[in-house]
């Protein structure tokens, strides 16, 4: 897939896999390629076989009613909180930062996998159980209940599409689309999940890391938001879907070696 990507430029909605059989040359100077495969594989059968089913969610919503959750969310909070998030900060700065922020919860997904493989691999055993749970039970509600975004409801905004995917470079503003293909996939937020289940286990692997993860956390949620494309209940939910299975995944051991590490000679 990634030699026909690079040949015809034609991502066959299986974007996200390519930043890991990209990633993979990098991983195998970590460590045992061998053992490697043997967890690493699965994994990624895994996860593109999400990508190839994510692709029917459109094509069932094309024929249900999408619903919205505004009455909803406007209920709980007494207002519009993503058109007022909208009005209060936005500036075209605002938009360029944000942009760069929303666009990050993928590559969270390959730095939080390849380092938790590199320093904690039990833990990334954990955070792989996390992460497929996670994905599939929100493509099961995506496809149960098709939920549109607040710009597609007319409540808020898209500055996302307007304005900020015109601050990336072009190719990676039409690579970044391809993932982004589906509207109809709002409740719960996956970019909202897979930055907890991203903080979640960087502060496991060392709580220093907290000072990185924690704002990190923090710009992602509110650019989610501040973009027009989700409403708070949909963050919400997507801390449920992210947060359940993160105490699963507690619950489970796994006996993966650790990486071995040289010993230097002494003189």
């Amino acid at each position: 897939m990634l030699a026909y990507f690079l040949l015809y430029g034609k991502l066959l909605q299986f974007l996200p896999i390519l930043f890991f059989l990209a990633v993979m040359p990098v991983l195998a100077l970590l460590g045992s390629s061998r053992g490697m495969a043997k967890y690493w594989l699965p994994f990624i059968s895994i996860l593109l076989s999400y990508e190839a089913l994510a692709g029917i969610v459109g094509s069932f919503a094309a024929s249900k009613t999408v619903f919205s959750l505004y009455p909803l969310d406007s209920a709980l909070w007494g207002f519009n909180v993503t058109g007022w998030v909208q009005s209060i900060f936005y500036s075209s700065a605002m938009t360029q930062v944000t942009s760069f922020f929303y666009t990050l919860h993928f590559p969270l997904v390959v730095i939080t996998s390849a380092t938790l493989w590199y320093f904690r691999r039990p833990l990334f055993g954990k955070y792989m159980v996390a992460m497929i749970i996670t994905s599939y039970a929100a493509l099961a509600t995506f496809i149960l209940i098709p939920t549109g975004p607040p710009w597609y409801q007319g409540v808020a905004a898209d500055l996302y599409q307007s304005t900020g995917s015109s601050v990336l470079p072009n190719a990676l503003s039409s690579a970044i689309s391809m993932i982004e293909s589906d509207k109809f996939a709002a409740f719960p937020s996956l970019h909202a999940a897979y930055v907890i289940i991203f903080a979640y286990f960087m502060i496991k692997l060392d709580r220093r890391l907290a000072f990185v993860a924690i704002p990190v956390l923090g710009a992602v949620l509110f650019s989610t938001l501040y973009l027009g494309q989700h409403y708070l209940i949909d963050l919400i939910g997507g801390a449920l879907y992210a947060l359940i299975p993160c105490l699963i995944a507690e619950r489970l051991h796994f006996n993966i070696p650790e990486r071995t590490r040289k010993k230097k000679s002494g003189v």
